[in-house]
């Protein structure tokens, strides 16, 4: 039996039966980055290591693959945030934090063999993972705002700062001139609280130029300070200073500003007869002021030669009370439209101020002519009215005590409800002693009630949006204030005031004239001019006021306004004043031709401020500190000796400096 053995060619190929085997020559790492950067990068570099024996052989030369994975998301691609995402290396831009803080990121390595050897015998191989840490960061988005005040006057500066994620382990530290603040008062400096808050309040009891900022700090954030802009404290001494604001029918604020009137002179108005129910509030924003006030109230309307009777004129001392509303009503003859106005056919309307809720002062307007005789001249405060002229004329309105008037005003009938309206009688109303106001109000105060912290009120109880929020009382609406006595035909109106004037009824005779009125908040003036600090008639014109501080060595004559139709009427100048010194640097300049105040004082503070000068006035320097010159229209003072010129610098709105020493409206 024979017995095959098996027999097999041995023959050598060309093939790699055993693949290679991938690992990482080199592990992504961990990295981090900021927001402010936002980028970050990652390197991965695999390789494959062949059999033993297998070295050189030219079966080696497949290529290594790199694709780049985010765990729990998948594998990345090129794109706007993305790149080498199937490269050694990974960029990822556009990081923030928190989304992207936390996240982790590997590299699968693959081999694609050539046409002689296999795939790797371990493929896809994944590298470790490697954590992205994207720090957050922050910045002040509000920045602290410069600061004017006087001395003692609490302040408050602000900073606001986000982060880029949601951290808030924000501390604050307040800096003033280089030094860190603590809260607490200090005797001789001042008071601050909220030094490590984001919000402080400062006061300072010397008048200086402080400079200061907040260093704002976040351990978990990069970068972990960050300082804001440094804010000026001007911090001046106390100022007779008043503001001011003008409302048209109730609506929009039409003019707006305010003056040092101990050192830029009167601030005076008159009625504006094309204007319907405009309303005048002033207060004192820094401190109480004492003031000198003239008020006249309306002529009547003159007719067929017959002047109408001249309003009553007063001078009286009072105290305006720190940011409490001052209301002013300035009137005109009924001809003459606007208000509010005196009786129909040509009374004159009253001056009147009030004092939040209540009125404290008021200037009688004058009786309207009549075709054959004239107007009676209206009362000023604590005067009667003077009756009209003719067999029918009305009677002068009788004064009323010091003091007493009652709270609730009546109708030219005589009737004292809250919504009667008797404009066509000509009999003699009377003004209420505080407020009414209309519907909205009576439903909700009574007349003498304040009001409170608020922006100016409206009729219907709205705000005017662009007024200032001071602590108020005025309440508009019924007042009984167009108390003038009515007339008719060729019969002039009476004017009206504390008690009005009566119309006259017949044969072409002039209206009477309406009394003034004063409360016990304020003082007549005697002077030389007027011996008792008040009068019957005097004003030809519109209703004006003028306000003046209060000197009591002074004679106390009439500040009277330029006449309402005045060519060359007082313009109101803004001086911009700037300064950048620690001192408290005064510039004088006194008048020397001209209508206007008799000097303009400029500093310390920095601010505007306001004179009401007339065209062409000159002005001349009085007196200064350190040198002075002139860069275009900027009055430049220079107190030491750096030469930077800007530590007080004055630039007008209005008129020129013609060279350092000399103003002209």
């Amino acid at each position: 039996m024979s017995i095959g053995i098996p027999f097999y060619r041995k023959i050598q190929s060309d093939l790699d039966l055993n693949g290679p085997t991938l690992s990482m020559q080199r592990q992504p790492v961990g990295t981090s980055c900021t927001v402010a950067s936002g980028i970050a990068t990652f390197i991965g570099i695999g390789t494959a290591i062949f059999p033993p024996g297998q070295a050189g052989r030219k079966t080696n030369t497949g290529a290594i693959t790199h694709q780049w994975h985010k765990v729990g998301v998948g594998a990345l691609s090129d794109g706007t945030n993305v790149t080498g995402s199937g490269t050694t290396t990974l960029t990822l831009s556009g990081l923030t934090s928190p989304i992207d803080n936390g996240s982790e990121y590997f590299c699968r390595i693959g081999y694609t063999p050539n046409s002689l050897s296999p795939n790797a015998i371990n493929e896809p191989f994944d590298s470790a993972s490697a954590e992205l840490t994207v720090v957050p960061t922050f910045l002040i988005t509000t920045q602290p705002s410069d600061f004017t005040t006087i001395e003692g006057n609490e302040v408050t500066f602000s900073v606001v700062a986000t982060a880029s994620d949601s951290n808030t382990n924000f501390s604050y530290q307040w800096v003033l001139d280089d030094v860190d603040l603590s809260d607490g008062t200090v005797a001789g400096t001042g008071v601050v609280s909220g030094s490590k808050t984001d919000t402080l309040t400062i006061s300072r009891t010397d008048a200086a130029l402080y400079r200061l900022f907040c260093r704002v700090s976040n351990s978990d954030t990069n970068p972990g300070i960050v300082t804001s802009n440094v804010a000026k404290l001007d911090v001046g001494v106390s100022r007779a200073l008043l503001k001011f604001e003008r409302y048209s029918q109730g609506v929009v604020t039409v003019e707006a500003e305010e003056r040092d009137i101990a050192k830029l002179g009167s601030m005076s108005f008159r009625a504006d007869a094309n204007r319907n129910a405009r309303i005048i509030c002033v207060w004192a924003p820094e401190e109480d002021v004492e003031v000198k006030v003239t008020v006249g109230g309306a002529a009547g309307a003159s007719r067929n030669g017959n002047r109408g009777g001249t309003g009553g004129i007063s001078v009286f001392k009072t105290t305006l009370i720190r940011n409490e509303e001052y209301i002013i009503k300035l009137g005109v003859n009924y001809e003459q439209g606007g208000g509010p106005r005196g009786g129909i056919n040509g009374g004159g309307g009253i001056c009147a101020i009030y004092h939040k809720a209540k009125m404290i002062a008021v200037a009688g307007g004058g009786g309207g002519a009549g075709t054959n005789g004239r107007g009676g001249d209206g009362g000023g405060l604590q005067v009667s009215g003077e009756d009209g002229q003719g067999s029918s004329s009305g009677q002068g309105g009788v004064v009323i005590q010091q003091g007493q008037i009652p709270v609730v005003g009546m109708t030219q009938a005589g009737r004292g409800g809250l919504q009667d309206f008797d404009n066509t009688s000509s009999g003699s109303g009377r003004i209420s002693g505080c407020t009414v106001g209309g519907t909205f109000w009576t439903a909700r105060y009574s007349p003498c009630d304040d009001i409170g912290s608020s922006k100016m009120n409206n009729v219907d109880g709205s705000r005017i949006s662009d007024s200032t929020e001071i602590i108020r009382g005025y309440k508009p609406g019924q007042g009984h204030r167009n108390n003038g006595g009515a007339a008719s035909g060729r019969q002039g109106g009476g004017g009206a005031g504390g008690r009005g004037g009566q119309g006259a009824t017949n044969n072409g005779s002039g209206g009477g004239g309406a009394s003034g009125y004063a409360s016990d908040e304020v003082e007549l003036l005697p002077s030389s001019e007027l011996p008792t600090g008040t009068q019957l008639g005097g004003n030809d014109d519109v209703a004006f006021i003028c306000f003046e501080t209060f000197i009591a060595t002074d004679d106390h004559t009439p500040c009277i306004p330029p006449r309402s139709n005045a060519i060359n009427n007082l313009r109101t100048v803004h001086f911009a004043i700037s300064r950048e010194a620690a001192f408290s640097n005064v510039i004088v300049f006194r008048k020397q031709s001209g209508t206007g105040p008799d000097t303009l004082t400029f500093g310390p503070n920095g601010g505007t401020v306001s004179a009401q000068i007339a065209s062409g006035a000159v002005y001349t320097l009085l007196s200064h500190p350190g040198k002075l010159r002139l860069s275009g229209n900027t009055l430049q003072l220079e107190d030491s000796t750096d030469n930077d010129y800007n530590d007080l610098e004055i630039t007008p709105d209005r008129g020129t400096f013609t060279s350092s020493s000399r103003y002209v409206a």
